[in-house]
């Protein structure tokens, strides 16, 4: 099966005005004030999303939606991650895919009913993210699951300060994998590759820019190996996932297909953000620096209703 990853024309646009809206409003560097933390600039800019069609761009026209694919969802997910976008708005595009009440789908679609990620830490408890006016629930685990919000949520610490973590309690359903939850786990896998070409463009300015021994950084041997091992790594990653997201649904593995872009992208967002720190020296491990939210929020999304040993075993039974 032949699979064209070079975008459309229509894809181009979506892709175009997907990250000129995200520079105007969600700039990474937003995150460095508290105010903007846990979703709340995301949650300022909804009427944007919205008015792009963002939240059906993956339903069908019968449905409410735009009618589009899996591909230009997994285009919007990069764009989404190059920019550490809350994953409230992530869930929010996922959300209508789970929907079998067709009023809930068209209020999900619009915006007026709102969704957001939890992981399932076992059958009794969940940790919800930047869901604090969230109305559903995406449960993560095996398979995925859309819920109402219990009633209680108790505030927990992150290791990404950006984000609101809090602790459910409650019975959560038992659940299997299903075609969604690939789906859902190709997005989250979007969004990775995103992270991991966004800290590949962050090194490679600073290589250009700083200066030691009268020359920039980025003319020493040894930075030049760490930025094209960068771009290796990245190109990868968006070429899988956009190869898996291409051909979702066209007959071919989908699991093992979605399950190689999820661990492509996770290696390429966690080693890249991670070289990105040391590529910017002793300032890559300040505060100041934003270098280090791109690696708390890549283990973050890493561990979003899979692991490491859960794809390698989807992509084995797929190749079996």
């Amino acid at each position: 099966m032949i699979v064209d990853l070079l975008p459309s024309e229509e894809q181009q646009l979506i892709d175009d005005s997907v990250r000129a809206l995200l520079a105007e409003r969600l700039p990474v560097e937003r995150l460095r004030e508290t105010a903007s933390h846990g979703g709340a600039a995301e949650r300022a800019a909804w009427g944007d999303f919205v008015a792009l069609g963002l939240f059906g761009i993956g339903i069908a026209e019968a449905d409410g939606g735009h009618g589009l694919g899996a591909a230009e969802e997994a285009l919007v997910a990069r764009a989404l991650g190059r920019h550490l976008v809350s994953l409230s708005v992530l869930a929010q595009m996922a959300a209508p895919h789970l929907a079998t009440d067709d009023a809930l789908r068209t209020r999900l679609i619009s915006g007026e009913t709102r969704a957001t990620f939890a992981t399932v830490v076992d059958q009794g408890t969940a940790q919800r993210i930047d869901g604090d006016n969230a109305d559903w629930l995406i449960l993560l685990g095996e398979g995925v699951a859309l819920v109402d919000v219990p009633a209680e949520a108790a505030p927990i610490a992150c290791l990404d300060e950006t984000v609101s973590l809090a602790r459910l309690d409650g019975s959560f359903p038992a659940f299997e994998r299903a075609d969604s939850a690939d789906r859902i786990s190709l997005l989250l896998a979007a969004y990775l590759s995103g992270i991991a070409q966004a800290t590949l463009d962050m090194a490679v300015a600073y290589a250009a820019t700083r200066e030691q021994f009268g020359q920039p950084i980025g003319a020493f041997q040894a930075i030049k190996h760490m930025c094209a091992d960068m771009a290796v790594r990245g190109a990868a990653a968006e070429a899988q996932v956009l190869h898996a997201a291409v051909a979702f649904g066209a007959g071919l593995d989908d699991r093992a297909e979605v399950a190689c872009a999820r661990l492509l992208a996770t290696d390429a967002a966690l080693r890249n953000a991670n070289a990105n720190i040391q590529i910017h020296g002793a300032m890559g491990f300040t505060a100041e620096c934003d270098a280090h939210l791109y690696l708390k929020r890549a283990r973050l999304v890493s561990v979003l209703g899979s692991s490491r040993q859960a794809e390698q075993e989807r992509l084995l039974a797929g190749v079996a």
